[in-house]
């Protein structure tokens, strides 16, 4: 399937966004990311909301639609819940909801997150006992949802803040995840232990997940402090990857404003809307605020043609 950037995708990509520090703007990067992809570069996508918080949920299909799908037991909570409770509630025909997202064109997927995942989260370690040790707490998503993948170009997969189970579980079926960060000193003197913790993680577990980078988000151009961390943080980045015996990642050179644009379209009550009328027809810096999702993405395709190349 050929995009407007010429990136051809020949396998499904996986792509977990993951920070340890809530507020940084990583359910609404996974948004624009996933509109991006499907509006304008007419890729298949799926969003696995993993996330108790339920934001990337609402942002897709609203409050209505979401408690619909809580009531009916038709989440990605209740799959771990059927687990633990020895249940058969969750259908994935059912669970998927199609068609999702306010854009005109409507290409995005979604199985929905609940803030039941908080219950999930705390008796995962109860799975391989009450299996029989035949299921491991952390391939509940591979076991049961990676038949559905090859259906789509790009799985987006929103992690909550924290490398318990349930992150595990998106980092078991991922290829690559994306750390979105505040430039800022308390945003950023967590990513060493993103980036040391996952990557001990995926050598334990053998698995080939790996960074595809940082991307600076809610960055501030008349801030000197935030100009001055993303002038430092790919200097500090290379060493936080090396210390981590992991692959390097650059940062993303296309750092997303601060901007109420951003928080108010995340509000899915704008019906049928334009792609640059929901990301933004103003101006930020020398850019329309619907430029930056988009160069993030192209961002991401090309460093993606590059991991293919090498």
């Amino acid at each position: 399937m050929l995009g407007d950037c010429g990136y051809a995708t020949e396998v499904t990509h996986i792509i977990s966004f993951i920070n340890f520090k809530g507020g940084v703007g990583k359910t609404t990067t996974l948004v624009q990311v996933a509109e991006t992809l499907s509006a304008i570069n007419k890729y298949r996508v799926l969003v696995l909301d993993l996330d108790p918080q339920t934001n990337a949920t609402i942002a897709l299909i609203g409050e209505e639609r979401w408690q619909q799908a809580d009531e009916d037991k038709q989440t990605l909570a209740h799959l771990f819940l059927d687990k633990l409770d020895g249940t058969n509630n969750f259908d994935l025909e059912k669970a998927l909801i199609v068609g999702v997202s306010n854009l005109k064109t409507r290409k995005i997927d979604l199985i929905p997150s609940s803030i039941q995942l908080v219950e999930a989260q705390d008796r995962m370690h109860e799975v391989a006992i009450k299996s029989s040790f035949t299921m491991s707490p952390m391939e509940i998503v591979k076991m049961e949802l990676s038949g559905l993948f090859s259906n789509y170009d790009f799985i987006l997969i929103d992690c909550p803040p924290n490398l318990g189970f349930i992150t595990q579980n998106g980092l078991e079926v991922s290829h690559y995840y994306v750390t979105p960060v505040i430039p800022d000193v308390m945003s950023t003197y967590g990513i060493p232990q993103i980036i040391q913790r996952i990557e001990k993680y995926a050598r334990t577990r053998k698995i080939p997940v790996k960074s595809l980078g940082v991307v600076v988000t809610k960055f501030n151009s008349s801030s000197t402090l935030h100009k001055s961390v993303v002038k430092m943080l790919p200097r500090q980045l290379a060493g936080y990857y090396t210390m981590a015996g992991a692959s390097p990642a650059l940062i993303f050179k296309t750092t997303i404003p601060q901007a109420n644009r951003y928080s108010e379209v995340m509000d899915y009550t704008a019906q049928q809307i334009s792609y640059k009328d929901k990301w933004g027809t103003g101006n930020s810096g020398s850019h329309a605020l619907h430029y930056y999702p988009w160069a993030l993405t192209q961002e991401i395709l090309s460093r993606l043609e590059g991991e293919a190349d090498e």
